[in-house]
């Protein structure tokens, strides 16, 4: 694909046979197709515009990123070394692979030509990241993430910009339940298949998770928090050194005529999934909510509108049992048989003068949740995760 970069010249070759060198020049001048290989250490993006997320565009918090890569090329150059740092673009899409490699033009003799290449390096940088486009179905972040890994090298730093919501396996959020499910439980799975990341001793940054385009249904703020929880966990989980996440939302429109990407199924805050080996996730801001230490619902009529609809399942359906695990923000004691017990005994009450069957429906506590762990300090992003009721149901 042909890309142009006003008021700048690409120059390929400069400091090796493939990667692309910027470098500044007085007029407009159209790139050669931007190389694709070898890859540049230091410095790997995942990123690509795709249909159901929006438009990526490169955070300006990131900039720090660039003058690092374009000191570390200066420094292996005045060290006779071949320079090997540049930034490498992977594409996120159903396929996910190298895009673009941009190496900075380190052989300016004067310090005007100097920091004119270090404009035209961070500016061709930050085109490409608006530039690089989806050419397969279907989104594939963790692959994605896992080549950058690999690209940006041991001490590198992964940026990730996306909205997060992979549509293919390992991690195929179009299953109605996986949006909802405990991120634990995740990298458990993750884990076990063998299919983390290997950030070991990488920098990740990521920017934009949570954040969806038309065709795609927006999420709620508990839904974005609770995926960037997980892409965080995912990180940590692959042995990054350092997890940011950049949380400016991104808001503009995926490009046109992108590959398909399957829509993910989006719940209210009211709605529940009723079914055999369905979970749900009651919210403590959602209809079924509590006021602050007891475990009165904030508005009764509204929890009884959502817990009607369960009852009347689980009635029509002697053959399910609902499991209910309540959990609390975390403060004062770590209590599995305190609030978060009562909380969910009282929704199991509920249940049965609506209808289910005493046998059908059990409570547990599991005391402070799961948000970031267990033991962690409370936050106020963590703490409306933490507080609320998951709901089970298995059929016998």
């Amino acid at each position: 694909m042909k890309r142009t970069y006003p008021s700048l010249v690409l120059v390929a070759g400069l400091l090796t046979s493939t990667a692309l060198t910027v470098t500044a020049c007085g007029s407009p001048a159209r790139a050669p197709s931007c190389p694709t290989g070898p890859v540049a250490t230091g410095l790997a993006i995942a990123v690509g515009d795709r249909a159901g997320s929006p438009r990526p565009s490169w955070p300006a918090q990131l900039d720090t990123q660039l003058t690092r890569i374009i000191k570390l090329t200066s420094q292996q150059a005045a060290q006779h070394q071949t320079p090997t740092a540049g930034a490498t673009f992977v594409r996120v899409d159903g396929r996910p692979s190298v895009g673009c490699v941009m190496s900075y033009d380190y052989t300016a003799g004067n310090v005007t030509a100097q920091n004119a290449n270090r404009q035209a390096f961070i500016g061709a940088v930050h085109q490409e990241v608006s530039r690089l486009t989806a050419v397969a179905p279907q989104a594939d972040p963790l692959t994605a993430l896992s080549q950058a890994a690999a690209a940006a090298g041991a001490g590198g730093t992964v940026v990730l910009i996306d909205s997060g919501l992979q549509t293919v396996a390992p991690l195929d959020f179009t299953r109605e339940d996986l949006l909802d499910t405990d991120p634990g439980q995740v990298i458990s799975q993750l884990k076990a298949a063998g299919e983390l990341p290997g950030l070991g001793g990488r920098k990740v940054i990521m920017a934009g998770i949570g954040y969806t385009a038309p065709p795609q249904a927006p999420l709620d703020q508990d839904q974005r928090d609770h995926l960037a929880e997980l892409w965080q966990q995912i990180a940590w989980a692959g042995g990054a050194a350092q997890v940011q996440t950049i949380t400016t939302p991104d808001t503009e429109p995926s490009g046109a005529r992108l590959p398909l990407v399957s829509t993910v199924k989006v719940a209210g805050p009211n709605d529940v999934s009723l079914g055999c080996d369905q979970q749900s996730v009651l919210p403590d801001d959602g209809a079924v909510g509590f006021q602050p230490d007891k475990t009165t619902f904030r508005d009764d009529s509204a929890a009884q509108a959502v817990l009607t609809r369960m009852a009347s399942w689980l009635h029509a359906h002697p053959e399910a049992d609902a499991h209910l695990t309540g959990s609390i923000a975390h403060y004062g004691t770590d209590d599995p048989d305190g609030l978060s017990l009562a909380r969910a005994q009282r929704i199991q009450s509920v249940l049965v003068q609506l209808g289910a069957a005493p046998g059908q429906v059990t409570a547990a506590g599991a005391g402070w949740g799961p948000f970031p762990a267990r033991t962690a300090a409370p936050d106020p992003v963590s703490d409306p995760l933490n507080r609320r009721v998951v709901v089970q149901i298995t059929c016998g």
